[in-house]
């Protein structure tokens, strides 16, 4: 990971999810671009059959002047010392529609964003936060800050996994890639056993197994929640673990697939205030 992307609108959410970057970068020792994206002014010119829209070319200078203004003072905030840090304004991009403008920044592997959740169904259940659809979206792993989520250096971590999911092992191997910079982390790998995909301990101690004869980094355990759905289930982990952050694989689930059965990543990151690190699963 050469770079780092991390996406501003300038709130406090955002700042938060600022100084983290900051920490995540100077852990991995890559740039930190830093990205504001906004839509420029168009016109609306007359023409004999219909209407063209045109750049206000003025307006957009004075609009991109202030934007700068704002985007240097926000860059300059926190202490950078260290960290190689560039600013940029971008226009006429859908923010959360990174696999648009990511190829401005040459090796890039993790976006950083800030969220404050969903709040209201119709916000955050029915369309979703601009975070929840970059998670969707994003061909790179995404990590979604909320507010108060202070950066300290990963001592544990918790990864949940899909008994069943050939997918599942990739998502590990990317999450140890990821926290290489931090040293003796324990990774808690979590089964959460719900009402409706519920694991027996033969199958369980099987997936183990597997894992064992896969994975070669030495400070990881499995342990199983019971709960009532998999998003409690994941509460009732973080909590009990005191984890730092949690890490899950994302399907990416689009259009009315994505209406009908959702993400519980996706929901993690709206509704459970814990640093999440989503990592695309391979198709």
């Amino acid at each position: 990971m050469k770079s780092i992307l991390h996406l501003t609108d300038f709130s406090e959410t955002a700042r938060e999810a600022y100084r983290y970057a900051l920490a995540i970068a100077k852990a991995h020792q890559a740039a930190l671009h830093v990205v504001h994206v906004y839509d420029r002014p168009y016109a609306s010119i007359a023409y004999q059959g219909g209407l063209s829209a045109v750049v206000d070319v003025e307006m957009d200078k004075r609009i991109r002047h202030e934007l700068a203004q704002h985007l240097a003072a926000y860059v300059k905030s926190e202490d950078t010392q260290g960290i190689e840090v560039h600013a940029h304004l971008l226009a006429d991009y859908t923010v959360w529609r990174v696999g648009d403008y990511l190829d401005k920044f040459p090796g890039t592997g993790l976006v950083v964003m800030g969220t404050r959740g969903a709040t209201s169904l119709w916000h955050g259940g029915l369309f979703g936060t601009n975070t929840a659809r970059l998670i969707r979206h994003s061909p790179i792993p995404v990590l979604a800050i909320h507010p108060k989520n202070t950066y300290k250096p990963y001592t544990k971590v918790l990864l949940p996994v899909e008994v069943f999911e050939e997918k599942s092992l990739p998502v590990i191997q990317k999450a140890l890639d990821f926290l290489r910079p931090w040293t003796d982390v324990r990774l808690i790998l979590a089964v959460i056993n719900t009402p409706y995909v519920f694991y027996d301990t033969p199958t369980i101690q099987g997936f183990v197994e597997r894992l064992r004869s896969q994975i070669s980094y030495p400070a990881w355990e499995l342990k199983v929640y019971n709960d009532i759905s998999v998003e409690e289930g994941l509460r009732q982990a973080m909590e009990t673990e005191k984890a730092d952050l949690i890490i899950m694989g994302t399907h990416a689930r689009k259009g009315l697939a994505q209406f009908l059965f959702g993400s519980i990543t996706e929901n993690i990151a709206q509704h459970l205030s814990y640093p999440l690190l989503a990592i695309p699963m391979e198709s």
